[in-house]
């Protein structure tokens, strides 16, 4: 999306020509549902602008922007070399702390850009300009000021906005990130803030009851757990529990959140009194065993949040169900399914969850940042390895659950599909989780490019070629 001349969309005629005009100048690819208030409140405020600054017909904005996967949009944004100026609309009174809090969260999606930004709301129907301060007040605005700001020397950015918005810088891990999720260095998505305030609402009026949310890996289901758990922890003590090999990557939060306990799901057959919880959540509910669950439930009265991966698309024979089936099936829980994928990008994600179960008849989606080759023997296979190295790909042959841009993985003979179309290992383990399922976890930690090695399987990789 480019930026366009508000002057031009601000002119007399109809709002279907409008919208045509929009499409046409920023290069859209829908059509843009005009608000007739925002309209006017965006000619309202030309018309302040050309009664302090001539030449007004020659600034250029993106409007009406939106972060691809997160929900976060911006009315206006004039992009330059040297800075940012961000202007919201409104054509009601809206509340100065209302106005505040938009334009703070407004300067955290922007920073990532490293420029001086400069945020300002204008309310039409007082005919107000209002800034945000270095010191986070809403102040009163200076018309002559912003003028000199739009004005001000620099070229303005004529690209894609798009490119300069990646939703992944957004996304934290409070295990792999604890600073940053300490010092509360990130945003939730409008779907997070949601799924939060429904969950909280809730415990607030009844002080008990299930909740499950699921979502594909790099949803932030982790990140909703831990920003609930800190809103919970405010005035009790909390339980958190991880499932799975979390090792000591929570250490660090453990020392510093003092209202919230941390357990694994192996230290429940030796701690059984949760009495002193106002809530107990689980992460990774998906490889917690049946049996811990129904000690959990067994002793657990106050409310229960589980957060689980979707694994859809994993063979049911690759995995014991019992468990999830169990936690979806409570007596009056409320569930939820993250569906912003912010971590991974849409044409990986896609490839992995065909990868993992073949989709029916011929998909002609293009895989542009996916590779895979064949090797015939297992010095062939290095060498391939070596060579993606080389290029910057990333190679371990552990699962190990930390994102990175560029991703190769080797698959063996031991893996095949089965009649349904899914991916199988020929041989079952008594791990705790099966290779297929270590796979889909390992494959999602690709941010941007993914490379198979296929050594001696030609049967998966021609279904893969295809």
């Amino acid at each position: 999306m480019k930026s366009i001349s508000i002057y031009a969309v601000t002119r007399n005629q109809n709002i279907e020509q409008l919208q045509k005009l929009e499409r046409q100048l920023s290069g859209r690819e829908y059509f843009l549902k005009m608000r007739t208030w925002e309209l006017e409140s965006m000619k309202s405020l030309v018309r302040e602008l050309e009664a302090h600054m001539e030449e007004v017909y020659t600034l250029r904005f993106f409007y009406s922007f939106q972060i691809p996967r997160l929900g976060k949009e911006f009315d206006l944004l004039q992009i330059k070399d040297e800075q940012i100026v961000n202007i919201e609309l409104k054509s009601g009174v809206v509340s100065d702390e209302t106005i505040r809090k938009q334009l703070i969260q407004n300067r955290y999606y922007l920073s990532v850009l490293g420029r001086p930004i400069y945020s300002y709301t204008y309310i039409s129907s007082q005919s107000r300009l209002v800034r945000l301060t270095n010191h986070d007040h809403i102040a009163d605005a200076d018309w002559q000021q912003l003028c000199e700001l739009l004005q001000n020397s620099g070229e303005d950015y004529r690209g894609e906005i798009e490119e300069l918005f990646q939703a992944e810088m957004y996304l934290i891990s409070p295990l792999t990130e604890p600073v940053k999720f300490l010092q509360k260095e990130y945003f939730l998505t409008s779907q997070q803030r949601d799924i939060k305030r429904q969950i909280l609402k809730k415990i607030r009026l009844e002080r008990n009851g299930y909740y499950h949310f699921s979502g594909l890996p790099g949803t932030g289901k982790t990140l909703l757990l831990y920003d609930i758990a800190m809103k919970l922890s405010e005035r009790h003590k909390v339980c958190m529990i991880h499932c799975g090999e979390a090792g000591k990557k929570w250490e660090i939060l453990h020392e510093r959140l003092r209202r919230i306990d941390f357990l694994s799901d192996s230290q429940l057959k030796t701690n059984s009194n949760f009495e002193k919880y106002s809530a107990v959540l689980v992460d990774e509910a998906h490889l917690l065993s049946l049996e811990n669950l129904e000690m959990l439930l067994k002793n657990v009265e106050k409310p229960v949040i589980f957060s689980s991966d979707a694994e859809d698309m994993i063979s049911p024979k690759e995995m014991d169900r019992s468990c999830m089936q169990k936690i979806e099936h409570l007596p009056g829980i409320q569930t939820f399914r993250l569906t912003n994928r912010i971590r991974t990008n849409a044409e990986l994600s896609s490839f992995i969850q065909n990868m993992m179960h073949l989709p029916v008849g011929k998909n002609q989606k293009g895989y542009p940042h996916i590779e895979v080759v064949f090797a015939n023997d297992v010095s062939e296979a290095e060498n391939l390895l070596r060579a993606y190295q080389k290029q910057g790909y990333q190679y371990s042959d552990t699962a190990e659950q930390k994102p990175v841009e560029s991703l190769v993985v080797l698959l063996n003979a031991r893996y095949d599909y089965d009649e349904e179309g899914y991916l199988r290992t020929k041989t079952q383990t008594e791990k705790k989780m099966s290779d297929v399922r270590r796979l889909f976890h390992h494959l999602n930690q690709a941010k941007e490019n993914l490379a198979l090695v296929i050594l001696g399987n030609e049967e998966v990789y021609a279904r893969l070629l295809n």
